[in-house]
């Protein structure tokens, strides 16, 4: 009977950790000299790194972060003047640190107890904590990856031509288990453009949920587990 006890507590324990929300966590850094909402003025993106800029990855990153502009109210350039001839130029880059070891030493002090009480009440079960009890200890060690974005956004007239005019320059810097920068660059940049432009100078943590059907795609090709792969 107790083993079957501690076997459902332990299957229902690994079934809540199966499906819990996942999150992209991300330190948040901003400074901007933008003061007002925009309003149909055009941008164009450009890489910031030339060797990003030639890569298949960058133009799908361009998109994401077209789409987010885009919500902002600003308009694509479409002229022929060059990057330059938008009201704002876009860049942005990104990279990858690590792996770094995270290691965490674990205990168990959790134990399942069960009992019959004496008003005629049925079995119960439930959890208890046992601060002298530890016979189940081991070390867990991750890979851990820090993963950076930087959107900086500039007057276009200035671009080219004279000092570069920044108007707003955000960051993200988010540590995770995946060392690809694709699978964690729509919520860093969600991030980035929460609550825009926010408060100037300031440094702020951002949780951005990874919906349910990205997280079972991305557990179809990976291996199960109930620690987020993000």
């Amino acid at each position: 009977m107790i083993k079957r006890i501690v076997s459902a507590a332990a299957v229902l324990l690994a079934l809540s950790a199966c499906v819990s929300p996942k999150y992209v966590v991300s330190d948040v850094t901003r400074f901007h000299t933008v003061s007002a909402p925009f309003s149909g003025q055009t941008f164009a993106i450009v890489a910031s790194n030339p060797e990003q800029e030639q890569s298949i990855a960058f133009r799908q990153f361009g998109d994401q972060l077209n789409n987010r502009l885009s919500a902002l109210g600003l308009q694509q350039y479409g002229g022929n003047a060059g990057p330059s001839g938008a009201d704002y130029v876009v860049t942005l880059d990104y990279d990858v640190l690590g792996p770094t070891p995270d290691v965490r030493s674990r205990g168990s002090n959790f134990s399942v107890g069960f009992g019959y009480s004496n008003f005629n009440r049925p079995w119960g079960y439930g959890f208890g904590y046992d601060p002298f009890m530890d016979n189940y200890n081991y070390t867990d060690t991750r890979q851990m990856f820090t993963r950076r974005i930087e959107v900086n956004i500039y007057q276009g007239k200035t671009y080219t031509s004279g000092p570069k005019q920044r108007v707003f320059e955000g960051r993200a810097i988010s540590t995770g288990l995946n060392g690809a920068i694709e699978p964690v660059m729509p919520y860093m940049l969600d991030a980035v453009f929460q609550d825009f432009p926010g408060r100037s100078g300031g440094t702020r943590t951002v949780s951005v949920k990874v919906p349910a059907d990205v997280e079972q795609a991305q557990s179809r090709v990976s291996r199960p587990s109930s620690r987020s792969s993000y």
